[in-house]
């Protein structure tokens, strides 16, 4: 018999048949480790034909050849080198057809090829193939070789090869999932403990998964003692900011800080996110003890070097005055003493940047808020800002949809301040010798959104992130500035941020920026 034998043609099974399936299913469901389960399946598929031997060849997905992983006795580790290449051999028509087939004298089949017979000393003599078909997919072919019992291989052996192989071809995919999972579990728990970073897990209820050894060191806490107790009691020497259980009940992710004030001061500060479907929490967090330290120093620094700037400013910016009413001032005199003047102003206005920055930074800005209509403070704004922009020959265009925007809750020397260096930022920023800043706004979801629109040199993509830091400036060849220390986005980002607003840019390089401000309503 040469021919493939339709599945409609397959003959009944006996009881003692539907027995040797039961046995091999709850056989494949026992285990899933891959080699060992691609064992069991050689072995259940010689029991389930009643055959002298079973065979597995499973598809290589890049090649398309058919290979065994795993052979028999010391003739199967020659077996295992044996490829046998699209549509070679039985097992190979079996593939490419994807269709059952019973070969009952192989010696006189042509599609037959003796290559693991001759490698494995064993001689075959009959074969029933089916395909390893998982939701459509070949997986390989699983084979019962030479009939015991009976003169060779009927369309009952045919029938019950095929639903083992269904059977089969499930729990070697189970297995195969269930392999790589391992795998990513395993790489991924390497990755979590080689973190400087802490890594916390806790179920729904906050009670603790896992930690790994950074964030048990940071917590103080052993590793295998963390688990099971809740988050309050793994960091009961911290002071959650804010409290666990307000953090836990909000159900969003949410920036958290972690103070420990006994012995040496430890700052931690992290996220608590939740996990997809109620999978519970993750927390990462690091110390940040020394930034906050470093921070605190350079905020002390700027206000004690700001302090000390300002007093003999006041002479210099005062007495230039006074001195240039002298009208016996040679013009050389003059124009040194106007110079003095004028950059004696330009330091002052940096030194007062300086200690605004320094005062919002520490977080002690105090907001005289009340309600104001944004257009007569924009007005006034760019009225005090006339000299310098026509010295940079930029004109400021005041959208008329300014003067109907509901009135905003701030307050209004601080807006104002805002506005002052974006715009100047604006001026600045521009190298053509005459340049028009457009100041437009709206209202979105019950906010106030004021705009500064430029035509500059715009910004880089990867330098936007950075242009909020402090003393951050885009390199001068790209824009062509020199002027300032770059405070005025980050003292503005703040001021907009104390206020519960948002400060965000959109540039495209050559054509210009705009920065947007939020700024809630007050109508």
């Amino acid at each position: 018999m040469t021919e493939p034998i339709p599945s409609e043609k397959a003959g009944p099974l006996t009881a003692a048949d539907f027995e040797t399936l039961l046995e091999a299913s709850r056989a494949l469901s026992g285990t899933l480790e891959l080699s060992a389960l691609l064992r069991t399946v050689m072995e259940l598929a010689a029991r389930v034909v009643r055959a002298e031997s079973g065979s597995l060849l499973l598809k290589d997905e890049k090649t398309g050849e058919l290979y065994f992983d795993v052979a028999l006795g010391t003739a199967g580790e020659k077996v295992k080198t044996v490829r046998l290449n699209p549509g070679e051999g039985l097992a190979g028509w079996v593939a490419s057809h994807q269709i059952p087939l019973i070969v009952n004298d192989v010696q006189s089949d042509p599609r037959w090829t003796p290559r693991v017979d001759d490698r494995s000393d064993f001689v075959t003599r009959q074969v029933v193939a089916v395909p390893l078909l998982r939701q459509g997919r070949l997986l390989g072919v699983v084979e019962g070789i030479n009939k015991t019992g009976a003169p060779g291989f009927t369309s009952v052996d045919r029938r019950a090869l095929e639903i083992f192989s269904a059977q089969a071809a499930v729990a070697i995919e189970n297995a195969r999932l269930f392999a790589r999972l391992q795998g990513e579990k395993e790489t991924l728990g390497r990755l979590v403990n080689e973190m400087s970073d802490g890594a916390l897990l806790a179920d729904e209820a906050g009670a603790v998964t896992l930690v790994n050894p950074a964030g048990a060191r940071l917590l103080g806490v052993e590793p295998d003692q963390a688990p099971g107790r809740p988050l309050a009691e793994v960091g009961r020497s911290f002071e959650p900011r804010p409290g666990w259980k307000q953090a836990l009940s909000s159900r969003e992710t949410v920036s958290m800080e972690l103070v420990r004030d006994m012995g040496k001061k430890l700052v931690l500060r992290g996220t608590l996110q939740p996990l997809q479907e109620g999978a519970g929490w993750l927390f990462l967090f690091r110390d940040v003890t020394d930034a906050r330290r470093e921070e605190r120093l350079k905020q002390n620094f700027l206000s004690v070097i700001s302090h000390k700037l300002k007093t003999p400013l006041v002479a210099i910016t005062g007495f230039a005055p006074l001195l240039l009413e002298d009208k016996s001032l040679t013009p050389i005199q003059r124009q040194g003493l106007s110079a003095i003047r004028d950059q004696g102003a330009k330091l002052a206005q940096l030194v007062e940047k300086l200690l605004n920055f320094a005062t919002v930074e520490a977080e002690t800005v105090a907001l005289t808020r009340r309600r104001m209509r944004v257009f007569p403070v924009l007005e006034k704004t760019v009225a005090s800002m006339a000299p310098d922009l026509t010295r940079r020959g930029a004109q400021v265009a005041l959208d008329n949809g300014l003067d109907a925007l509901p009135a905003i809750s701030a307050d209004p020397d601080r807006f104002g301040e805002v506005m002052r260096n974006l715009i100047e930022n604006a001026a600045k920023f521009d190298h053509k010798p005459q340049k028009l800043i457009r100041v437009f706004g709206r209202v979105e979801n019950g906010e106030a959104l004021i705009s500064v629109e430029d035509e500059g040199a715009g910004i880089p993509s990867e330098e936007i992130p950075r242009i909020f830091q402090k003393f951050y400036q885009v390199e001068e060849s790209f824009t062509g500035q020199v002027d300032g220390v770059g405070l005025g986005l980050a003292l503005s980002k703040r001021i907009v941020e104390a206020h519960g607003g948002t400060l965000r840019v959109r540039s495209v390089v050559g054509r210009g920026s705009v920065f947007t401000t939020s700024w809630h309503t007050e109508d």
